[in-house]
C-alpha cells in the first residue's frame, strides 16, 4: 500500500450528498413525468430525459461503491469488522425500508405471496435472472435495495483484492468495468427485462453480478482518488465539471439504446471522481445547505415515492395528484430523514457498542 493510501485521513465529500440527490431527483422525475411527457407530446429531448431518469439508479450504484470504499479504505476486513460494517448498513437502510413497506400495505395493487413477502423483507427478492419480475414485489424501487443489499455482502470479499492493485491494476478495473458496463448495458438491466445484450433471453446469472460492474467501478475510482488523488485547479475542474454535466445530459436527452444510455454512467464516475476534490464551481453548488439536506434525504425521497404517491391517488383527485404528490414525497422524506432515519441509525449502531 502507498504512503498515500497509510496516511490517509478521511475527510467529509459534501459534494457527493449533493450528487445523491439528483441521482433520487431523476428517478422520480422519470416515475413521475415521463408518462406525463407523453401524454402532452413534449419535445423529443425532454421526453428523452425523463424516460432516461432510472439511470440515476446506477448513478446510485458507482457513488455507493465510491463511499464506501472511502469510508472503510484502511480497515481490515476481519469478522468483527465485518459484522460491524453488515450492521452498519443495515441500520442505515432498514429503518426507512421497513416505513416504505408499513406505508405501502394499505395501496398494494395485488396481493402478497408469502414467498415474496419473504424475500422483500430479507432483501432479496432481486436476487433473480434479469427475465424474472419477482424484484418489483411490495414496492417497486425496493428491488435496487436487494442488489444493493448483495453489494453489501460481496465488499468485504473484494475490496481487499481492490486494495492491493497498483495505478495500473486499478486503472485496468476501472476501464473493465467501464467496458462491461457499456457491452451489457448493465443500468437498463432490471426485473423483467428479456434481453441481455450478447447473452439473449435466457441467462441464469444473478441481477446483482451483472449490476457488480457498476459498484466496481466506484471501488476503483476511489482507489484512484485516495491513492493518486487529483490535483485540478478551482477552474480545470469547473471546467471539467461542466463539461461532463453537458455531456449527461446530452446523452440523458438522446440515448435510446441499452449501451448507448450506460455511457451516462461512465461519464457518472469521472464526474464523481472529479468532484470529490471539492474545488469546482460545481462541487460548491452541491456543497450548498439545501442540497445537503436533500441530499441527505436522497434515500428516504427514493425509497418512498412509490407508497406516498399511491396514497396520495386515494386521497386527491387526478389530475391533481401528480402535482401533489412529488412535494409531499420530498417533504415527507425529509421529515422521514431527520425524525426516523438518522435516529434509528444511532439508536441500532449504539445498541451493537453497548452490548459489545
Amino acid at each position: 500500500m502507498t504512503n498515500t493510501a497509510q496516511q490517509f485521513i478521511r475527510r467529509p465529500l459534501p459534494a457527493l450528498t449533493g450528487v445523491r440527490f439528483f441521482a433520487a431527483a431523476a428517478v422520480l422525475l422519470f416515475h413521475y413525468g415521463a408518462g406525463f411527457s407523453d401524454r402532452i407530446h413534449a419535445p423529443s429531448p425532454i421526453r428523452h430525459v425523463l424516460h432516461n431518469g432510472y439511470l440515476g439508479v446506477s448513478l446510485f450504484f458507482v457513488l455507493s461503491g465510491f463511499i464506501i470504499a472511502y469510508s472503510h479504505f484502511t480497515e481490515s476486513m476481519s469478522a468483527p469488522v465485518v459484522g460491524r460494517f453488515l450492521w452498519a448498513r443495515i441500520a442505515r437502510i432498514y429503518p426507512v425500508y421497513l416505513l416504505a413497506l408499513i406505508l405501502a400495505l394499505p395501496v398494494l395493487e395485488k396481493p402478497l405471496t408469502p414467498g415474496d413477502a419473504l424475500s422483500v423483507l430479507t432483501m432479496t427478492q432481486a436476487w433473480t435472472v434479469p427475465s424474472s419480475g419477482h424484484g418489483f414485489a411490495w414496492v417497486m424501487q425496493a428491488w435496487t435495495l436487494s442488489i444493493e443489499a448483495a453489494f453489501y455482502l460481496l465488499f468485504p470479499l473484494f475490496w481487499p483484492l481492490v486494495r492491493r492493485l497498483g495505478r495500473n491494476g486499478t486503472i485496468a478495473l476501472a476501464i473493465a468495468a467501464a467496458a462491461l458496463i457499456i457491452a451489457f448495458g448493465t443500468p437498463s438491466i432490471s426485473p423483467g427485462v428479456h434481453v441481455v445484450p450478447f447473452l439473449g433471453t435466457d441467462t441464469q446469472i444473478p441481477m446483482p453480478l451483472f449490476r457488480m460492474a457498476e459498484f466496481a467501478y466506484g471501488m476503483a475510482l476511489c482507489q484512484m482518488f485516495v491513492r493518486w488523488p487529483p490535483t485540478l485547479s478551482p477552474r480545470t475542474a469547473g471546467i471539467a465539471e461542466l463539461g461532463l454535466v453537458a455531456a449527461m445530459l446530452i446523452t440523458l436527452a438522446s440515448a435510446e439504446a441499452m449501451q448507448t444510455k450506460a455511457i451516462f454512467t461512465v461519464l457518472a464516475g469521472i464526474f464523481i471522481l472529479i468532484s470529490a476534490q471539492g474545488v469546482g464551481a460545481v462541487t460548491c453548488i452541491l456543497s450548498t445547505r439545501a442540497l445537503l439536506l436533500l441530499g441527505g434525504a436522497s434515500y428516504a425521497i427514493y425509497i418512498l415515492q412509490q407508497p406516498l404517491h399511491s396514497l396520495c391517488s386515494l386521497l386527491v383527485r387526478s389530475p391533481f395528484d401528480q402535482v401533489i404528490s412529488p412535494i409531499v414525497t420530498i417533504v415527507g422524506a425529509i421529515l422521514a430523514f431527520q425524525w426516523i432515519e438518522q435516529p434509528a441509525r444511532r439508536f441500532l449502531i449504539n445498541l451493537v457498542r453497548k452490548s459489545g
